[in-house]
């Protein structure tokens, strides 16, 4: 089900508490079994923004997912892994995300604005398998995993 806790640095290993990210939520609408919560933790450090991800989310609407409503399927999102990978950019603008399951395991990597009030506008993700991208390299091939790190 998984969770983000807080901790100090101290030598104390019972000071940590939960962070409170879940309340409020319909549990008609989205189911936390399973979810992998925190899979994939990053930090822009003091005062900045915290990603927490979960690869296998349930929810009927109301949240991000960039792999929702796209073609299912191995060979396109049908096992996409969404957020199993996240880093911000150094210039804090921007929240990486990978999702190696995509186009038969080859993987995705999309990028957004994260101050924009659309994050779904994205600035940039991989080209679709035979999508020709001036100047870009060859096709990734199967079962290359791309975006299982970031």
């Amino acid at each position: 089900t998984g969770g983000l806790f807080a901790c100090p640095l101290t030598p104390e290993p019972s000071d940590c508490w939960r962070v409170p990210i879940d309340e409020g939520v319909d549990p008609e609408r989205e189911s936390k079994e399973n979810q992998w919560l925190g899979v994939s933790v990053k930090s822009q450090g003091p005062g900045g923004k915290i990603v927490d991800l979960r690869v296998r989310d349930e929810l009927d609407g109301g949240e991000w997912k960039f792999c929702e409503g796209r073609p299912q399927g191995h060979e396109r999102f049908g096992t996409c892994q969404q957020g199993l990978a996240a880093a911000f950019s150094p210039d804090r603008r921007y929240v990486l995300l990978g999702a190696p399951g995509t186009y038969n395991w080859k993987g995705l990597l999309f990028v957004t604005n994260i101050e924009s009030a659309a994050p779904d506008q994205r600035v940039f993700r991989t080209p679709e398998p035979g999508e020709r991208v001036p100047g870009a390299a060859a096709d990734v091939a199967h079962n290359s995993y791309l975006g299982s790190c970031v």
